[in-house]
């Protein structure tokens, strides 16, 4: 094989294997994104789309059958390329997603099309220069079937949503803190008279959006006298959430250095009152009546 060859297949198959992963590791944000093109129904198709991309991208990595491999990558990078073109011409979607969880390497709109050009052509060089089947050896067959099988897993987990979101937060640690004595300070600016829930989540957990319906309620029924909710930058979560759920609360984005100082574990909700955190909530929020009682109970 032509030492140009083997440089086009390794790098196509890093593309498609680290594009792949990426998506397993947000395969809802990924099912959203379907939506926005094709509608609810396409989003099932999610992990499946995932786990061809991942196949496709291991069978170039480790030379197997790359023939026929590379002419599946060829048709399953143009299929994509064209939604992508469709979905940025059409419906407005400006974000291709095309590395899930890694979105620091998405790229604007015409170098996303240069990049797929590029590997286009690199798969089509390999697909002409490629004739002989090179046996499949038995540690690679291995390494494949181990890194699909956790692929699977990790885009199971992040499909159907766990309980809540945990990353090993420390529970109840701004109970009694002052927010300007605390981290709670680079979120939300609060006044003595006042009270305050401040709503951490994530736009791709489910029981996040859950609580979406209660937290509403809050202002308009006077349990707070303001809803402040926190959240990652995410174009795509922050459309679809415009779309579906029409807050009535201001929300602020941050990246995940800034919002994880602040707590590992979503959803999870602070109610200030006097510039104190009185209650941390974790999990999905109580409907107002609900939460107005415990802070009676409290006082």
């Amino acid at each position: 094989m032509k030492q140009r060859i083997k440089i086009y297949v390794a790098l196509a198959g890093i593309v498609f294997i680290v594009s792949g992963f990426g998506k397993a590791l947000a395969t809802f944000d990924f099912a959203r994104l379907m939506t926005l093109y094709a509608g609810d129904s396409v989003s099932l198709m999610a992990p499946l789309a995932i786990m061809a991309e991942m196949v496709v991208g291991l069978f170039l990595f480790f030379h197997i059958r790359l023939r026929a491999t590379s002419l599946v990558a060829i048709v399953l990078l143009s299929a994509l390329t064209l939604v992508y073109i469709y979905g940025y011409f059409f419906r407005g979607i400006d974000d291709c997603g095309c590395f899930g969880a890694a979105s620091v390497l998405n790229t604007s709109f015409v170098f996303t099309l240069f990049r797929n050009a590029i590997l286009l052509y690199m798969l089509a060089d390999v697909r002409k220069n490629v004739n002989r089947i090179t046996p499949v050896q038995t540690w690679e067959t291995v390494s494949v079937t181990v890194v699909l099988c956790i692929t699977a897993f990790i885009s199971g987990i992040t499909y159907n949503g766990e309980d809540r979101l945990d990353f090993g937060s420390q529970r109840n640690q701004y109970v009694g803190k002052s927010v300007h004595n605390s981290v709670l300070k680079e979120f939300a600016s609060t006044s003595k008279d006042s009270t305050y829930l401040l709503f951490a989540f994530m736009y791709s957990c489910s029981h996040c959006l859950n609580s979406i319906e209660n937290l509403k309620q809050y202002e308009p029924s006077g349990v707070v006298d303001k809803v402040i909710a926190v959240t990652l930058k995410d174009s795509i979560g922050e459309r679809f959430f415009e779309t579906n759920f029409k807050p009535n609360f201001t929300i602020r984005h941050y990246d995940p250095q800034t919002l994880l100082r602040l707590t590992r574990s979503f959803p999870t909700a602070y109610y200030i009152k006097n510039d104190t955190v009185r209650m941390e909530i974790s999990g999905e929020l109580p409907c107002a009546p609900v939460l107005a009682g415990k802070i009676k109970r409290m006082q």
